[in-house]
């Protein structure tokens, strides 16, 4: 029988891939225990080889009970819940997990046996030192407050490929990243990101690359075009890579520009010059923090909202020009 102090500590990851870049200092330090992570089935292949100890349990919306049987199996001693859902909480009192650490959010206090106070108001703490406040709730100390990642060398391999099947000459290149899949009120104007990579581009001999998911190809395809005619080599993957090659072409870049979005933190993770393009969400609370990140937030009266969508026109974002980014962007350049 598994004794208490060796049973493992289940972490339910973030869903979103840049609060999972966010949480992990606090992956790294629960892995050095037994431990198992649980989070969307999208981000098992980036994470199994960097964690090659840690048992890793898939879950979706579609089956988000499915997986109780196997933590029932796996019977870990506690539950660090990253995430702020009633169901999060509630799939592990179900599987019986003694111990449930987290924010007492969308009323699932009475489900949580430990309930994390927060720093002050909602949002107001950068993302990242909530999850160390967590962390240090469950008994685990993160030792660095820089999410940091190196690309593996299959993914660096993978994303050459993509590359190259693209078009690309080997060329340095600047990235773009113009979606968000939040909502338009995170999305800056394709034309704005192509005239601010454009203009560095011509001038460095550098080529453009524009990624997204496929539900960024319209705004992909946009950027990409723009940037052709302000006279940029330009080459569109959006919706045409997996998370493994995003990792790799994005460790390629020189630079990248992006909206607030998963692509931005991997950027800083990766300890690429990034700048980061806000409009309806804050850069207190889910900024990329580091030397090598520029974050461009027009601080409008009404913002930060955190509306998916803009009922009086966007201005928080209309009044970010594309020069401001660049100008940003070449001050962060080697």
């Amino acid at each position: 029988m598994t004794r208490p102090e060796d049973a493992p500590l289940l972490v339910r990851l973030p869903n979103w891939l840049g609060d999972l870049v966010l949480s992990l200092p606090t992956l790294e330090s629960a892995a050095e225990g037994p431990a198992i992570f649980l989070g969307p089935e999208s981000f098992r292949d980036i994470l199994e080889p960097r964690f090659p100890s840690v048992r890793y349990v898939g879950t979706s919306r579609a089956a988000r009970w499915a997986p109780l049987p196997t933590i029932r199996a796996l019977r870990p001693r506690r539950a660090l819940l990253l995430t702020e859902s009633l169901s999060s909480a509630l799939l592990t009192w179900l599987a019986g997990v003694p111990e449930r650490i987290g924010y007492a959010a969308e009323w699932r206090g009475p489900l949580l046996t430990t309930r994390v106070r927060r720093a002050g108001p909602p949002r107001s703490t950068a993302r990242a030192a909530e999850y160390r406040e967590l962390a240090a709730a469950a008994g685990i100390a993160p030792r660095s407050e820089i999410p940091t990642l190196q690309p593996l060398a299959e993914e660096s391999d993978s994303a050459r490929v993509a590359l190259e099947r693209a078009g690309w000459k080997g060329a340095p290149y600047l990235l773009l990243a113009p979606g968000a899949s939040y909502g338009p009120a995170k999305q800056w104007e394709p034309k704005r990101f192509a005239v601010a990579g454009a203009g560095i581009a011509r001038r460095t001999g550098r080529a453009v690359v524009v990624v997204g998911g496929v539900e960024d190809r319209d705004a992909a395809a946009s950027a990409a075009r723009e940037a052709r005619g302000a006279g940029a080599r330009a080459i569109d993957l959006a919706g045409s890579t997996g998370l493994g090659e995003l990792f790799g072409i994005v460790a390629g870049a020189d630079g990248v520009i992006s909206n607030d979005s998963g692509v931005m933190h991997l950027a800083a993770a990766l300890r690429r010059p990034t700048v980061g393009v806000f409009g309806s969400t804050s850069p207190v609370w889910t900024s990329a923090s580091a030397p090598w990140v520029s974050n461009l937030y027009a601080a409008y009266p009404c913002s930060p909202c955190y509306r998916r969508t803009c009922p009086i026109g966007y201005g928080c974002l209309r009044s970010i020009g594309p020069e401001e980014a660049s100008r940003a962007l070449e001050q962060l350049l080697p």
